[in-house]
C-alpha cells in the first residue's frame, strides 16, 4: 500500500514515499541532527499479498544475523534492538544451549570470518553458514571446505593421523565468506555452489584452508 524510506547522511535527510508502486512524495534534501542510517516504514499491498502475516519468530533469527554479520551495526525493528559487538562469537554465544570444553576461537580476516568451540553437550556437528550475508542453511563448497580445513589443521598441528568424525565431534561453528558473483545450488540461495572465490580468486577450498 506505501513504502516510505528515509535516508539520513552526512548531516543531511532525504524521505521519499511510494505508493501502490508509484512515486508520490520527493521531499527536498534538509539538514538535520539525526544519527546517520535508514529507516524504512511499509505496508504490504493486500491486493497482491493476499491473506499476508508476518512471523515475527523468523524475521527476529533474520535481523540477528544480519547485526552479527555487521558488528556495531544497529537494527531496531518494531521498537527492538538487534545489536553485536563481537561478530559470529556473538551468534555462538547466544545459541548455544549448554557448558562448552573450550572457550569460542574467534578468527577473522578479509573476506572470511569464524568462530568455533566444541559443545559438551551435543555429539553431533552444527555448523552456521554465511555467503555475502546470506545465510546458507544447506551449507555448500565453503562448509565443506572448512569441514576438511579442521581437520588438516588439527593433524598438521598435532602431527597425528587423527580420525576425521573425532576432530569434528560436538562441533560448534560459524563461517562467514565474501565470494565474487557466487553460484547458489537453489533458487532460495541456501546452499552455495561456487568452487572459486572470484573469477581471478583462488577455489574456495583453498581460501579457507589457507
Amino acid at each position: 500500500d506505501y513504502f516510505t524510506v528515509q535516508a539520513v547522511r552526512d548531516g543531511k535527510t532525504k524521505i521519499a514515499t511510494f505508493e501502490k508502486g508509484e512515486l508520490v512524495d520527493d521531499e527536498d534534501i534538509k539538514e538535520t541532527t539525526l544519527r546517520k542510517g535508514t529507516k524504512i516504514t511499509f505496508k504490504p499491498d493486500n491486493s497482491v499479498f493476499k491473506n499476508y502475516r508476518f512471523v515475527n519468530q523468523y524475521i527476529d533469527k533474520m535481523l540477528w544475523n544480519y547485526a552479527y554479520l555487521n558488528p556495531g551495526l544497529t537494527i531496531m525493528f518494531n521498537g527492538e534492538k538487534f545489536y553485536s559487538e563481537n561478530g559470529l562469537r556473538d551468534l555462538l554465544a547466544d545459541n548455544l544451549d549448554g557448558p562448552t570444553l573450550h572457550e569460542i576461537i574467534h578468527l577473522k580476516d578479509d573476506d572470511i570470518e569464524i568462530a568455533l568451540t566444541h559443545s559438551d553437550k551435543s555429539q553431533s556437528e552444527q555448523y552456521y553458514s554465511f555467503v555475502n550475508g546470506q545465510h546458507t542453511t544447506q551449507g555448500g563448497t565453503h562448509q565443506t571446505a572448512f569441514r576438511e580445513a579442521l581437520v588438516k589443521t588439527f593433524r598438521d598441528f598435532y602431527g597425528k593421523n587423527f580420525d576425521p568424525s573425532d576432530i569434528r565431534q560436538s562441533v560448534v561453528a560459524a563461517i562467514s565468506i565474501k565470494v565474487i558473483e557466487p553460484v547458489f545450488e537453489s533458487q532460495t540461495k541456501t546452499k552455495l555452489g561456487s568452487n572459486d572465490m572470484g573469477p581471478e580468486g583462488p577455489t574456495v577450498r583453498t581460501f579457507i584452508n589457507d
